[in-house]
């Protein structure tokens, strides 16, 4: 099994990386790569023009802008024009209808499971995840009581989502945001391919870092904006809690390379800064 990990400092050299070790395995692919970004808001701006031109000329398959991928795990533009979260959800609640009338949101989106997560038979109203998660920081933030906060992955969503006591250990401790539904996501290769966000809170440095893990991931396709989208979505957390944005940490149970090797060279040399190993 080939697996890697990567950690250069922000989107664009941590994609090229991942996307150059890749090129180098069999079949292009690799099994549990991690890819640790310190400023997932950062690119470089030449290789982000390039990506974007060589995804325009895309024609089999049709690709997606850069921007379109990321507003569907975060909605950057909307999140610019709202002051609080409950704003951001309320208004992106009451477009997500149609949104969903959009063939490739029919079962819906990303941030739509975030803020927005389909209720149960007992608790039919959707559930606002980031709500929990920025109150549950909040609380850790303000208060060295709770040292733990168990991951809301481990139950469903809409179960209580009271702080569990344990010993004081107040360094580290998380909280989860699920993506998928087991009710709804019943196909094997189909959305979502992100299963959760899991947010750690660390008290010694006001810090909080997010992990993300994906059961596949295409990189040319899909991971540059996700990995920018949910560079977007802890930043936001990180607003709404009076905390510093830390470390964001993409985990792929599968990662696949999907661009041609002529592809994969022009992005590797519009870098004004080289890749270690990758020549001038």
């Amino acid at each position: 099994m080939h697996a890697f990990i990567v950690e250069p400092p922000d989107v664009s050299r941590a994609w090229l990386e991942a996307c150059t070790r890749l090129a180098g395995l069999p079949e292009n692919r690799a099994f549990h790569t991690v890819v640790r970004i310190t400023n997932p808001l950062q690119e470089d701006p030449h290789l982000r023009a390039e990506l974007d031109r060589l995804r325009a000329a895309r024609t089999k398959p049709l690709l997606y802008p850069v921007d379109t991928v990321v507003n569907t795990l975060f909605p950057v533009e909307l999140a610019a024009t709202c002051d609080t979260h409950q704003e951001l959800t309320s208004r992106y609640r009451a477009l997500y209808p149609r949104l969903c009338e959009v063939r490739r949101n029919a079962r819906g989106t990303y941030f739509g499971r975030l803020v927005a997560y389909p209720g149960t038979y007992d608790k039919p109203e959707p559930v606002d995840q980031l709500a929990r998660v920025i109150r549950r920081l909040d609380k850790l933030r303000s208060s060295a009581k709770w040292s733990a906060v168990y991951e809301a992955g481990t139950a469903h969503v809409t179960d209580d989502d009271a702080p569990q006591e344990e010993e004081p250990v107040p360094t580290g401790v998380s909280t989860e945001a699920v993506i998928r539904a087991a009710a709804l996501d019943t196909q094997t290769l189909d959305f979502p391919c992100l299963s959760h966000c899991s947010f750690q809170f660390d008290s010694a440095t006001d810090t909080v870092h997010l992990a993300a893990y994906y059961r596949s991931h295409y990189m040319f396709d899909r991971a540059y904006g996700n990995y920018l989208a949910l560079g977007h979505l802890y930043a936001w957390v990180a607003r709404h809690t009076q905390l510093t944005p830390g470390t964001l940490t993409v985990m792929a149970g599968c990662a696949r390379l999907d661009c041609t090797k002529s592809e994969l060279s022009a992005l590797q040399h519009t870098l004004t800064t080289p890749l270690f190993g990758l020549g001038a």
